[in-house]
């Protein structure tokens, strides 16, 4: 459900000094969620770093340069002492939130001693079952996987099925084959987060809720994320009133989305609101569509359109901070990739998952808590 926005990923140190603090954390409430937190402090590190944030800083850069050369289609692969290895195969490791989940998993993966191969489907599902298939020859311990489509990839679970290799889902879930664990968002909770942060906007521009003309950008109805934050965000706006005149599947693309939101104000040109499903996949077009019909305008601003998304990813919460953007329900990703890797070392040490099906809720993210340091988009930053 994230987009193309690429990048190897920066302030490596800060970005240790988190994981290191939530991988204590529970999977309750993420503590961001407080409307008023004060301004994020210096991202630099302290002069006497702990040795467990010491530690993760070292996985994080084991973390980039494995998704460096995995993106790039090199041999990716870390060694670990356990004699075990867990198959990692992402969704598009190119992009700014499936690189922090993957982060988060190979910082588990390392603290477990659990070698691990990483391979990059490019959004590709033919081709992520096929690197699946190569994994199971290789006769890997486990696999993790982020389903591309969660029709087509069944078909890959059932395979490493037939081959007695436990399988973890991550941030999506395929329709078919048996699963230990699944970690997602909770996607109908982050579309439902979604539709009160719009009525939340509206209030504070003191624009009645029945004056609301939403335009709703959804995400791909062919993935579970799609299906559920369209339900959570449709579901709500009904509960609250909200009127929502067009909407449109643009399949996590940025160029469909940006389509989808000039086509949309051409046939409703009163539009004064947005949801969009992934900020990650549609901010970088919608800020362009707005761009050009010259409605990109500040908070507060005559002519200002509500923009509200998901995910948390850097463009969308910087658009936060800088006014054009009302709201974001983002992920706790980098818990999510923990979570996946204590699944899956359970998984090979034939113990059961804590929680089958764990579902992390959504932080949400106003201007009033932008600058929260815990919001992963703050740490985890794309490179210059």
């Amino acid at each position: 459900m994230f987009t193309h926005l690429r990048r190897p990923l920066g302030r490596l140190a800060a970005l240790a000094v988190v994981l290191a603090t939530v991988g204590a954390c529970s999977s309750g409430a993420s503590p961001s969620a407080a409307e008023n937190s004060p301004a994020a402090p210096s991202m630099a590190p302290s002069a006497a770093a702990s040795p467990a944030a010491s530690a993760a800083a070292d996985s994080v850069k084991i973390a980039l340069d494995l998704a460096n050369k995995a993106t790039a289609g090199q041999s990716a692969q870390y060694q670990g002492t356990s004699g075990k290895t867990i198959g990692f195969v992402a969704a598009q490791l190119s992009n700014d939130g499936f690189r922090a989940e993957y982060v988060g998993f190979l910082q588990g993966a390392i603290q477990a001693n659990m070698s691990v191969i990483t391979l990059d489907a490019e959004n590709d599902a033919t081709k992520q079952l096929n690197m699946v298939q190569d994994l199971i020859t290789r006769k890997v311990d486990a696999i993790v996987l982020t389903p591309v489509d969660s029709a087509a990839d069944s078909a890959a679970v059932v395979a490493a099925n037939n081959a007695n290799i436990p399988v973890v889902e991550l941030d999506r879930s395929t329709k078919g084959g048996q699963v230990v664990g699944v970690v997602t968002s909770d996607d109908v909770a982050i579309g439902k987060t979604g539709a009160d942060l719009l009525a939340q906007a509206a209030s504070q521009a003191n624009i009645p809720v029945a004056n609301l003309q939403v335009f709703d950008l959804m995400g791909d109805q062919s993935t579970s994320a799609g299906v559920s934050r369209y339900d959570g965000f449709s579901q709500e706006a009904k509960t609250l009133g909200l009127n929502v005149v067009a909407g449109t599947d643009a399949k996590w693309d940025t160029a469909k989305g940006n389509a989808a939101v000039l086509d949309a104000f051409q046939a409703h040109p009163d539009i004064n609101a947005i949801y969009m499903a992934s900020g990650c996949a549609y901010y970088p077009g919608v800020a362009s569509a707005l761009t050009s019909l010259n409605k990109l305008v500040k908070i507060g601003q005559p002519g200002h359109v509500i923009v509200i998304a998901s995910d948390g990813c850097p463009a969308d919460v910087q658009a936060v901070r800088d006014g054009f953007a009302d709201g974001d329900a983002a992920h706790q990703i980098l818990v999510m990739g923990q979570k996946a890797a204590e699944y899956a070392v359970d998984a090979i040490n034939h113990q059961p998952v804590s929680q089958p099906k764990l579902q992390l809720p959504p932080d949400p993210i106003t201007p009033a808590n932008v600058n929260d340091p815990t919001h992963w988009a703050n740490v985890v930053a794309v490179g210059s």
